[in-house]
C-alpha cells in the first residue's frame, strides 16, 4: 500500500514538473495580453475612457483568470495525451512547450517593440496594404525564432530548455511590471475619476418656451463647406435664418481641448492635467451658471466622459442625461469585446492586425452610452419625429459625428467603401436638415437660439508626422441663428475666435440677434491658437493668426510653449 502511495506520488511529482514549465509560459503569456496591456492602455489613455483603475481591475482580473484556467486545462490534457502517445517520453511534449514559448517571445517582440508603426486609430479605414516592411520584418522575426528553437533542441535537448524558457518568462513578467508600473503611478493612473457619462435620455425634449441649442459637427471645414454649397445652391436653403461667419478660427486643431472650450470659454494651456482642466472648466462654465441660474434643463450629449470628480451641477436635475458611477450598468462581454480588439490589433502580426477589425476605443459600447456616429444618432432622430414637449427651459450641446474620419457614407447617408471629404459634408448638411426639419415641425424652431459649428476644421494629415500641416485644422464652421429671426442665409466676415463664444452665447440668451453679436471686433485682429500633435497634448506651442487667411504659413509662433 505504502509502495503504491509512493508511487502516485512520485507521478504526481513527476507530472507537476513537466507541466510547471508550459505554466510559468501560459501565465506570463496571460499576463502580457491580459493584465499588463489593459492597465497599459488605460494608464497612458487614461482621459479617452469612462471608467477608470477600479471599474476595470475587477473584469481585467476576470478575463486574466478564465484564460489562464482554460489555457492550464488545455495544456494539462496535451500532456497526458503526448504522453500516452509517445509511451512516457516527454520529447514530444516538451517540444509543444518550446513551441508555446517561441509564440508567447514573438508575440512580446511585436507588442512591446515593433508596435511604434501601428497607425493611430482616429476612425478612419486602416490601409494594411501598405505596410509591407513590418509584414516582412515580423516574418523575419518568427522564421529566426523558430529556427534558433529548433538549434537549441538539437544542441541541448528539449528538457533543459523548457527550464531555461519558463525561467525567461518571469524574467519577461518583470520587465513588463517594472516598466507598467512607474507608467501608471506618473499617469496618476490610480486616480478615482467618477466621470458622468451622457446617455440618449431626453434627447428628443424641446420646450414651449425657450431652447438654447448648440449643434456640433465634428470637422466640419469653413473651406470645404463653401464648395459644397457653390456646388449645390439648394443646400443655401437649410441654412434659411442663420448668419454665417465664415472667417472663424478655432483654438484647437483637436477635439479634446475644443470641447470643454465650446462650453466655458476656458483655454487649456497645460497647466494641470486634462481631466482636472475639464472638470474646472466645467465646474465654472458662466454658460452653464446662467442656463442653471435660468432654470434650463442641460442636455450635453457626447460620446466621452463629460468632467470628472466634484461637479457643481446635479445630475439628472440639472444635467438631465448624464448618469455617474456606472459599473452596475457595464455590460462585461461587450467589454470584453472592446479589450480583445486592442489587444489582438496590438499584438497580432502585421499581416494578421486587419481581423482585430478595430476602429478606435469603443468601450462606451460596454455602456448604453450616446454615440455621436451617423448610423446612431441620425436613425435616432428617424425613429423620433415627435419631440417630446416641456414647459422647462431647455439647453442641448449636441456632438455628432460631423465630417470626421471615416468617409465611409454617400450625401445621403449610404455605405460607400470610399467616400470623399465633399460627400461626408453633404451627410452632415442632411443630418443638420433633418435635425432643424424637426423642430420646425414641432414649433420648436422659432423660439430657439440654435447654433451650428465645428470643434475644428479638416486637412488631410499625415498621420505619421502631425507636423506642420495640422496649422490648417482651424478654419471651422460657425452658423447662428437667433429667437424669432427670419432671413435668408445672411454671410459675415467678421474675424471670430472660439474664445469669443462665451459672450456670444451670453447676447444670444438676451435676445439678441445672430448679426447683432461680435459686434465689437477690429477687422485687423490678431488671433491666438495652439497647435499640437495627436496624441502629443503634453507639448503645445501657440501661434498667432493675422488676416483672414488659413493656410499654414499665415500662422505664425509667438513664442510661447506650454509644456507639462
Amino acid at each position: 500500500m505504502n509502495g503504491k502511495k509512493r508511487k502516485t506520488a512520485e507521478d504526481f511529482g513527476e507530472n507537476f514538473r513537466q507541466l510547471r514549465p508550459a505554466y510559468v509560459i501560459w501565465s506570463a503569456f496571460c499576463f502580457m495580453l491580459f493584465v499588463y496591456e489593459p492597465l497599459l492602455m488605460y494608464s497612458t489613455n487614461k482621459n479617452d475612457f469612462w471608467f477608470d483603475f477600479g471599474i476595470m481591475i475587477f473584469p481585467t482580473l476576470v478575463i486574466f483568470a478564465l484564460f489562464l484556467l482554460a489555457g492550464a486545462v488545455l495544456i494539462t490534457a496535451f500532456y497526458f495525451i503526448a504522453d500516452r502517445l509517445s509511451k512516457g517520453k516527454a520529447g514530444l511534449y516538451q517540444c509543444a512547450v518550446t513551441a508555446l514559448f517561441v509564440v508567447f517571445l514573438a508575440t512580446y517582440m511585436q507588442g512591446v517593440y515593433l508596435s511604434t508603426s501601428l497607425p493611430v486609430l482616429t476612425g478612419e479605414t486602416i490601409a494594411w496594404d501598405q505596410y509591407l516592411r513590418e509584414d516582412l520584418l515580423t516574418l523575419f522575426l518568427g522564421a529566426s525564432l523558430e529556427i534558433a528553437a529548433i538549434a537549441l533542441i538539437v544542441k541541448f535537448g528539449t528538457e533543459p530548455l523548457v527550464r531555461w524558457e519558463a525561467r525567461i518568462s518571469a524574467v519577461i513578467v518583470v520587465m513588463l511590471l517594472a516598466g507598467l508600473l512607474p507608467q501608471m503611478i506618473m499617469n496618476n493612473a490610480f486616480q478615482k475619476k467618477d466621470a458622468l457619462i451622457t446617455t440618449n435620455a431626453h434627447f428628443n425634449d424641446v420646450s414651449s418656451n425657450k431652447n438654447f441649442l448648440i449643434l456640433l459637427v465634428d470637422a466640419v471645414d469653413a473651406d470645404g463647406f463653401e464648395a459644397v454649397l457653390k456646388s449645390n445652391e439648394t443646400y443655401r436653403d437649410v441654412f434659411r435664418d442663420f448668419t454665417y461667419y465664415s472667417n472663424t478660427a478655432s483654438v484647437y486643431p483637436f477635439t479634446r481641448d475644443s470641447m470643454p472650450l465650446l462650453l466655458t470659454g476656458d483655454v487649456n494651456r497645460n497647466e494641470q492635467e486634462f481631466s482636472a482642466y475639464a472638470s474646472e472648466a466645467y465646474n465654472s462654465s458662466p454658460l452653464l451658471e446662467r442656463l442653471d441660474a435660468e432654470n434650463y434643463d442641460m442636455g450635453i450629449y457626447m460620446d466621452e466622459p463629460v468632467w470628472y470628480g466634484e461637479r457643481r451641477f446635479h445630475i439628472t436635475s440639472d444635467i438631465k442625461n448624464d448618469m455617474a458611477s456606472p459599473y452596475e450598468n457595464m455590460n462585461f462581454v461587450m467589454y470584453f469585446r472592446q479589450e480583445m480588439k486592442y489587444i489582438l490589433f496590438k499584438y497580432l502580426p502585421y499581416a494578421y492586425k486587419q481581423y482585430s477589425r478595430i476602429e478606435g476605443f469603443d468601450f462606451g459600447m460596454a455602456l448604453e452610452m450616446y454615440n455621436y456616429r451617423y448610423d446612431s444618432v441620425y436613425n435616432m432622430m428617424l425613429e423620433n419625429p415627435e419631440l417630446v414637449k416641456t414647459d422647462r427651459n431647455v439647453f442641448q450641446f449636441v456632438h455628432v459625428e460631423g465630417a470626421h474620419l471615416p468617409f465611409e457614407c454617400d450625401k445621403d447617408l449610404n455605405p460607400v467603401e470610399k467616400g470623399t471629404y465633399s460627400q461626408k459634408i453633404e451627410a452632415t448638411i442632411k443630418v443638420i436638415d433633418t435635425w432643424l426639419s424637426r423642430l420646425k415641425s414641432n414649433d420648436a424652431y422659432d423660439n430657439s437660439v440654435i447654433l451650428i459649428m465645428a470643434d475644428h476644421g479638416y486637412y488631410d494629415v499625415d498621420h505619421d508626422s502631425y507636423g506642420e500641416e495640422v496649422l490648417e485644422r482651424f478654419h471651422p464652421i460657425l452658423l447662428v441663428k437667433g429667437r424669432q429671426e427670419k432671413h435668408e442665409l445672411i454671410e459675415s466676415d467678421v474675424p471670430v475666435s472660439h474664445t469669443d463664444l462665451m459672450d456670444a452665447y451670453m447676447e444670444l440668451l438676451d435676445g439678441k440677434k445672430s448679426g447683432e453679436i461680435f459686434h465689437d471686433m477690429a477687422s485687423d485682429r490678431k488671433r491666438q491658437v495652439i497647435w499640437y500633435e495627436y496624441r502629443n497634448e503634453e507639448h503645445m506651442v501657440e501661434y498667432e493668426l493675422e488676416g483672414n487667411r488659413f493656410e499654414r504659413q499665415d500662422f505664425k509662433p509667438t513664442g510661447r510653449v506650454f509644456d507639462r
